[in-house]
């Protein structure tokens, strides 16, 4: 696959924006993902699991106990970093800043992605994918990054049959490794957050997720893109409609968020690509310190 490096030129000029102390410790501190990971001293034989690297099969010692085993070798401290992306036709729309959903989504995927790998961790991604689940294998390095980012940006705009729940649901009982789990989704993925998955997933992973803010559906330019026209000036202006939409908006918000709190997760939302870095270090910072759900002075 021949890649032009787009999405990779642009999140390296926006995480040289930020100095090192910055961006080189985001997963410093504790989380339930501590891994083992890929150095020259062996440690001992486990048995095969999805995202395993098939270059660590022990082919003589599977042969020897009849199921597939695989070495495991002594390192530092490593993390395995499981993205999942919300989709559908709803990301054809913009975010609260003005961005597109769809290049704000594939921006947060990338940007976490290549800095976390800077920081020594493998990661993985998964979205819903027509009828099942599409789940990558763990990996590091731009490369990698950017073949995600590309197989998602053939995905991210399209309905699937496989829902958030699904994927979610697929990547639990199907990744048998520890992992720190960053679910990026959308109002309509709050609004549908249910608090026995979050329990299910915290009991031993640690998850974050991060809401790509709506656009209002009132203001001075609205646009359907389910109709494809703009939306009529009585309609998006109405004062009464403003008020309601704030009131929906927050109230999902706030339920998300004490949801969250209730399951130790953490959760942020970001309206432009310009807030990426800064919420997602604010983002680890509060979950460390275990400052769960959302903090925020108003919408």
């Amino acid at each position: 696959m021949k890649l032009d490096y787009e999405y990779l030129s642009r999140i390296r000029r926006a995480v040289s924006l930020y100095t090192n102390r910055k961006t080189s410790n985001i997963l410093d501190g504790d989380f339930h993902s501590i891994h083992r990971g890929r150095s020259m001293e062996f440690d001992d034989l486990k048995t095969y699991t999805f995202g395993d690297d098939v270059h660590d099969i022990d082919w003589k010692s599977s042969s020897r106990m009849g199921d597939i085993l695989v070495r495991r070798y002594m390192t530092d401290r490593r993390h395995n970093v499981m993205f999942v992306v919300d989709c559908g036709t709803k990301m054809l729309g913009d975010a609260k800043g003005g961005d597109a959903k769809r290049e704000l989504a594939l921006m947060t995927f990338g940007t976490i992605a290549y800095i976390t790998g800077r920081n020594g961790a493998d990661y993985a991604l998964s979205y819903p994918d027509g009828n099942k689940s599409m789940i990558s294998l763990f990996r590091s390095g731009p490369e990698h990054m950017e073949k995600l980012i590309y197989d998602l940006e053939k995905k991210i705009t399209l309905d699937h049959q496989t829902s958030l729940s699904d994927v979610l649901s697929e990547v639990m009982s199907t990744v048998h490794k520890k992992m720190i789990i960053f679910l990026i989704t959308d109002m309509d993925g709050l609004n549908n957050l249910d608090g026995n998955m979050l329990r299910g997933i915290t009991a031993d992973h640690d998850l974050m997720i991060i809401n790509i803010e709506d656009s209002m559906l009132t203001g001075d330019i609205t646009y359907d893109s389910d109709l494809s026209l703009y939306e009529r000036f009585f309609f998006s202006h109405n004062k009464k409609l403003h008020e309601e939409e704030l009131r929906i908006r927050k109230e999902i918000l706030q339920k998300a968020s004490e949801l969250c709190k209730q399951n130790r997760v953490g959760l942020t939302c970001i309206s432009t690509e310009s807030q990426i870095i800064d919420a997602t270090i604010d983002l680890l910072e509060r979950y460390r310190h275990g400052y769960y759900g959302f903090i925020t002075a108003a919408l």
